[in-house]
């Protein structure tokens, strides 16, 4: 019996940290404004030196899958800021120039760089708020300017040597697991997706099956 209690406890106890795997960063460099990773039949996001921009998206309230986000604590998934951490591998590099922010939102999060954007070892921090809450749903929230060697991979990442305080994340009125109202890639999330390798991937092929459980 207490071994049955035991086991119960520490179930509850997982569930209650576990996250809630909704919401979703992806990169597009190819323009069409879509998440070429979870859609075999679109054209593939693929750096390379031709690349000299790459737009940045969230999704507030929608899963990668499209299912409805749900918040825990009944909120809705509005935003008001937002921080995001790309780190770059593969065969290249990436300088990461400049940041246009495309939600007005009026004051830099970073604490490093120049308050905005912060970068250097192939990595970058992005970060910007604002006072007012936004309408839950699918945002560009800007676009890096970039100069491009190789054929590398950016990843969203959850930490970086830039700084101890980078991490991708977003604000919203959904108070999320720490209740600061923050949703954060690794705790609140699972779900982003960067650039793809250069080599294409057939759909048939477990690489690209692979893609859509990442």
């Amino acid at each position: 019996m207490k071994k049955c209690l035991l086991f119960l406890a520490v179930a509850a106890a997982l569930m209650v940290g576990a996250p809630a795997y909704s919401q979703y960063f992806f990169a597009d460099v190819n323009g069409d404004g879509l998440n070429s990773n979870t859609n075999t039949g679109l054209p593939d996001d693929v750096l390379n030196s031709t690349k000299t921009t790459m737009d940045i998206y969230v999704v507030t309230d929608k899963n990668r899958d499209g299912s409805t986000a749900i918040c825990d604590t009944g909120e809705p998934f509005t935003i008001n800021q937002y921080e995001f951490t790309l780190h770059t591998t593969g065969g290249g590099s990436v300088v990461f120039n400049t940041w246009t922010d495309n939600m007005n939102f009026t004051f830099g999060l970073v604490t490093c760089g120049d308050g905005t954007m912060c970068t250097g070892g192939g990595d970058v921090w992005v970060g910007r708020g604002s006072g007012t809450q936004l309408a839950p749903g699918k945002y560009k929230i800007g676009t890096l300017g970039i100069s491009v060697t190789g054929s590398p991979i950016v990843s969203f990442a959850t930490s970086s040597s830039l700084n101890a305080n980078a991490q991708t994340a977003f604000g919203s009125a959904c108070l999320g697991s720490h209740f600061d109202g923050l949703q954060i890639l690794g705790v609140d999330f699972e779900d982003s997706d960067g650039t793809e390798a250069s080599t294409p991937v057939k759909a048939t092929t477990w690489g690209k099956i692979k893609k859509l459980y990442q």
